[in-house]
């Protein structure tokens, strides 16, 4: 072989001179996931009257246990006050404060198809945004002889649906979703990457201060009342 040959260098061909031949990759965005449709207010009213009924499996047995049942003329008179009105509402509040923090939603919302989840990402709702919601109950159902007046004005001139309660503690009941689609199925939760900043626990810690302040002086008050 002619050692001159191996210095020639063979002519780049016109067809590939000029292009880029490195890989390329086409990105696909993922699809969107849904987004979570508000509760409406009939929804709610009924979820809240089935965890009424949770309300009142507590508070008939201390009623009687209390002797504020009683019988006269064939009729049958509940006496609604004094301790037992107060344990059964401090029980039925530990119960839905538990149930949302630990599983979403009460028994109420879970059989009408609802959930609780924070504002600002649709994360499960925080043990302390479930505990500061259920506290401004007490301001939510006010008038508490056609109770929820109060709240029901509110959730009706919410764009979020929210009640005072989900104003303050910043969350939001909506319906739940249905089994996820196999497109979603790899996908993180919402809002899982980055972590949920905190936001504004002050606010929260003085208004659940305030409404603990409330709620005692009220059971001080019944109980004072059932003493006496």
């Amino acid at each position: 072989m002619d050692p001159a040959d191996l210095d020639e260098v063979p002519e780049p061909d016109n067809k590939t001179q000029g292009l880029n031949l490195s890989p390329r990759l086409n990105f696909v965005p993922p699809p969107e996931l849904p987004t979570p449709e508000t509760a409406s207010i009939q929804a709610r009213a009924r979820a809240l009257g089935i965890d009424a009924l949770v309300w009142l499996a507590a508070f008939l047995p201390l009623t009687i246990l209390y002797g504020g049942i009683s019988s006269s003329n064939g009729l049958l008179w509940i006496r609604i006050g004094g301790p037992p009105l107060l344990m059964a509402t401090v029980l039925w509040l530990a119960y839905m404060t538990w149930m949302e923090a630990k599983h979403g939603a009460s028994l109420g919302k879970r059989a009408r198809g609802l959930h609780v989840v924070m504002e600002d990402d649709g994360e499960p709702v925080s043990p302390e945004a479930a505990l500061t919601r259920n506290l401004m109950r007490f301001l939510d159902a006010f008038p508490y002889v056609v109770p929820y007046l109060v709240g029901a004005y509110a959730i009706s001139n919410s764009p979020k649906m929210q009640r005072f309660g989900d104003r303050v503690a910043e969350t939001m009941v909506v319906v739940s979703p249905p089994a996820p689609d196999p497109l979603h199925a790899g996908l993180p939760p919402l809002g899982s990457n980055p972590p949920r900043p905190k936001t504004r626990p002050t606010r929260r810690l003085v208004v659940v201060a305030a409404t603990l302040l409330v709620v005692g002086g009220a059971a001080a008050f019944f109980l004072m009342r059932g003493t006496s």
